[in-house]
């Protein structure tokens, strides 16, 4: 109905690692641009299992580099087996998973073939050596064992073998679910049964170093493969016990009917005596084959695990979920590019001797300013105190009237009312939900002599048409920028438009800290000065109180903090524009809230028709919501009460309907297509 929408699978590359320092770099820019040629959504786990040489520390430096990687160091060396399936344990959530050895001979360039196979719906795709640049005795030893393993283990196995497959997911499980301590991976594959696709390839010959593989680990594994999947060693030996037993007593008669006869003067003591060997020999081998199959049950009974992680190394943000959920907000993920930059901030200001309005909130605020292209910007606690204090500095008295649009947090209206002003409501524009100009005439009439226009959800007001209204009508504007950090309107950066302007660094906007913190942005010197006495119990450099003001000043430690963040905050809008852009594209359906060129969104909100049915499933479906906000500011008793005018009844519609979708930088291209995905699986989206 709505058209498809093209999204990617997710798909891990699982890479244990032993001794391959010198091929990671290499191996880690092939896996992804074959990656992005597959068009899928990539996580490249790599398992280092103890290895000898710098590989951790290389790792380390990609997963850095690279929110798609991710990195397990074990604590001991467990075995190829083992780090493959702490490998998959850690990837167990994504579509499917590639086993890729480290080395560079398994080329990552048939990665895209793969996906395409399994897209065809096998579970299983095995990519086959066609020829292989190896040593002759490796060849050879390989050729032998895979040919007997077909013969009395699994005859599914192809000639030559494989050790680079993709697996889905059910597959996975499989494996997971067997927690076999020693076992062949591929005979596991095999056995399971699925579907199963073949690529054949050409195995490159090795490029650094040495294979880890000896001689004694071969045959351990051999060994280990055969006995896990093949009863025949067991039946040999009894066939052999038998036919020892059948030949030991045709001996023994042939012995006696030959003394009876007296074809044999003299028993032969050298005979007997090789035969007894012989016989131990088969009886000790037995004991030695089926000591082998009572020792591979007793590790499996045994209750320890199957690997021990010492380390994972990541980037804070990790990349997107692997469990299918998309988070609302994700801090996690939004500080991942400044991580090292935070952690700097916070030691230097535990280490600074002034924590009070010290050097983090000086430089802090002429940075904002300067981003922004405000000339002077004041640090306070919070948004709301900000509003309050724009307010007063601003020049409007205690018991003035202040227009306020009826959509948007309480803590506008709040701060009004703190100031000591009356609230007068006014209804918002049906499509952008932000103030209409055309309700300014009515709250002046009503006494308003200064309005708040809020730049809702990151969308612009018409602050053209507002500034020209408060013109005419003497109102002092004193704008709401605690959702619009970067938003702009015709060039004009929201902020810049009134006599003031508040922000709110709450940690889910655009620009947020770790904690509470706000701001007041103003082009007059003199109104920055009052706002600096204000927020200091409205005292000047004496220590004397000369005008009204409260403790509210922004923290040493969130300036610092705030600071690192205003370094990717461009970087971060963009990533909130694109995922914007997306669901502009996919969900009219949903009658979203139209931003117009400029719009850098706080919140993604659209209006379904049942919005409490259309957040139920897409909460089954693993994606967050939010409602932004469900009461118009009318509806509140205690604001009401306080209040001039009448109903708004465009705000209080809008307040049923809204439904905010997940739209941050912590999250990744690939989460907001699963939330269109979500949205248009939705019953009722052909009723909106």
């Amino acid at each position: 109905m709505f058209g498809k929408v093209n999204t990617r699978p997710r798909i891990a590359v699982v890479v244990p690692v032993y001794g391959n320092e010198a091929s990671l770099p290499e191996l880690y820019e092939r896996i992804v641009a074959a990656s992005d040629k597959a068009n899928i959504e990539l996580t490249l786990q790599f398992v280092n299992d103890r290895s000898p040489d710098n590989s951790q520390a290389v790792l380390e430096a990609l997963a850095e580099k690279d929110p798609r990687v991710r990195v397990i160091l074990l604590s001991r060396n467990h075995g190829s087996f083992v780090a493959i399936a702490a490998g998959l344990a850690e990837v167990a959530g994504h579509d499917a998973a590639i086993i890729l050895s480290a080395d560079l001979q398994d080329p990552p360039e048939t990665i895209p073939e793969m996906a395409d196979r399994w897209r065809e719906g096998n579970r299983v795709v095995l990519c086959v050596r066609a020829e292989r640049d190896d040593p002759l005795a490796s060849r050879l030893f390989s050729e032998a064992f895979h040919w007997l393993f077909r013969r009395i283990a699994l005859k599914e196995m192809p000639p030559g073998g494989f050790d680079f497959c993709l697996i889905d997911r059910a597959v996975i499980k499989v494996i997971l679910e067997s927690a076999e301590k020693k076992t062949s991976l591929v005979g596991l594959i095999l056995w399971a049964g699925f579907d199963r696709a073949v690529v054949k390839y050409e195995r490159a010959a090795r490029k650094h170093g040495k294979s880890m593989w000896s001689l004694g680990r071969k045959l351990s594994y051999a060994l280990h493969s055969i006995v896990a999947f093949s009863s025949f060693p067991i039946k040999l030996l009894g066939t052999i016990g038998v036919l020892l037993a059948l030949l030991s007593l045709g001996g023994v008669a042939y012995i006696l009917i030959a003394l009876s006869l007296g074809i044999i003067s003299s028993p032969g003591w050298a005979s007997m005596m090789l035969s007894q060997l012989v016989t131990i020999a088969a009886m000790f081998l037995g004991f030695g084959v089926l000591g082998g199959y009572l020792w591979i049950d007793l590790e499996q009974t045994r209750k320890r695990p199957l690997f021990v992680i010492e380390k994972r190394s990541a980037p804070a943000g990790e990349g997107p979920r692997t469990d299918g959920r998309v988070l609302f907000f994700n801090m996690r993920g939004v500080s991942a590019p400044v991580s090292r930059e935070l952690n700097d901030a916070a030691l230097q200001v535990l280490r600074s001797p002034q924590t009070i309005l010290g050097p983090a909130v000086e430089r802090f605020e002429r940075e904002f300013a300067s981003w922004a292209g405000a000339k002077h910007c004041v640090g306070v606690a919070n948004g709301t105190d900000a509003i309050t204090l724009a307010l007063w500095a601003a020049g409007v008295e205690p018991g003035s009237t202040v227009a306020v649009p009826a959509l948007t947090a309480p803590p506008t209206a709040v701060g009004v009312l703190r100031a000591g002003c009356a609230l007068v409501f006014v209804d918002v524009d049906p499509h952008t939900l932000t103030l209409d100009p055309a309700g300014l005439q009515q709250a002046a009439a009503l006494g308003a002599t200064a309005v708040v226009p809020v730049h809702l959800y990151g969308i612009p007001c018409a602050m053209v048409e507002i500034m020209d209204a408060s013109r005419r009508l003497g109102l002092t504007v004193v704008e709401d920028c605690a959702q619009s950090t970067g938003s702009s309107l015709n060039g004009t950066a929201c902020g810049l438009f009134g006599r003031a302007s508040a922000f709110s660094f709450y940690p889910t906007k655009n620009l947020g800290c770790y904690g509470d913190g706000g701001a007041v942005f103003t082009d007059d010197a003199a109104l920055a000065e009052r706002l600096r006495q204000m927020r200091c119990y409205g005292q000047d450099a004496t220590g004397e109180c000369v005008m009204a003001g409260f403790n509210s000043r922004l923290d040493e430690l969130q300036a610092a903090l705030l600071s690192a963040r205003l370094r990717v905050l461009d970087a971060h809008n963009a990533a909130r524009q694109r995922i914007a852009a997306l669901y502009d594209r996919e969900l009219q359906f949903l009658n979203p809230v139209p931003g117009p060129v400029g719009r850098v969104p706080h919140l993604y909100v659209v209006r379904p028709w049942d919005r409490d049915g259309f957040r139920s499933h897409l909460k089954a479906r693993g994606v967050d919501t939010g409602v932004h906000y469900p009461l118009a500011l009318t509806r509140h008793a205690y604001l009401a009460a306080n209040s001039l005018g009448g109903p708004c009844p465009v705000a209080e519609a809008a307040a049923s309907q809204v439904v905010s979708l997940p739209c941050h930088p912590g999250m990744h291209l690939c989460e907001a297509e699963r939330v269109v995905v979500a949205c248009r699986d939705w019953p009722g989206a052909g009723k909106s």
